[in-house]
């Protein structure tokens, strides 16, 4: 299996590079849906002493930016995703997938599961049965 094709450093910006629309497509090129919804994720204490560079979502001032991650908390905390996943997706960023296909679930797509994005396509390095369902 192909691993990302990017550091750890580079997680907030590959999830930049996403917008809500583009196709997402599994390891084996076949399209499992489109992004539903880009979580950027939280800063962490490392950030909060040093700063949280430019990517960071917590840098929103104002309501907009806690309403963004409200959004996001609500759409992680009103679902069954257990405890330790979902403190991962919201400290790390997700992208959430509205699937293709009469029989499937919406997914959960973390940093670690994108090999790239190019041409309006998510490109990821797993399967769609390796995904979170929503």
């Amino acid at each position: 299996m192909a691993g990302p094709q990017f550091e750890s450093g580079q997680v907030s910006r590959i999830l930049q590079q996403i917008s809500e629309g583009m196709a997402v497509h599994d390891q084996m090129g076949d399209k499992i849906g489109t992004v539903e919804y880009v979580y950027l994720g939280e800063l962490t204490e490392v950030d909060e002493n040093f700063g949280p560079g430019e990517s960071s979502p917590s840098m929103v001032e104002g309501s907009e930016g806690s309403l963004i991650e409200e959004f996001a908390r609500a759409i992680v905390l009103t679902e069954e995703v257990p405890d330790l996943w979902r403190e991962r997706l919201l400290s790390d960023g997700f992208i959430r997938i509205s699937s293709t296909g009469l029989f499937t679930a919406d997914r959960y797509v973390m940093p670690a599961h994108i090999a790239r994005v190019a041409n309006d396509r998510v490109m990821l390095c797993v399967c769609r049965d390796r995904l979170m369902k929503a």
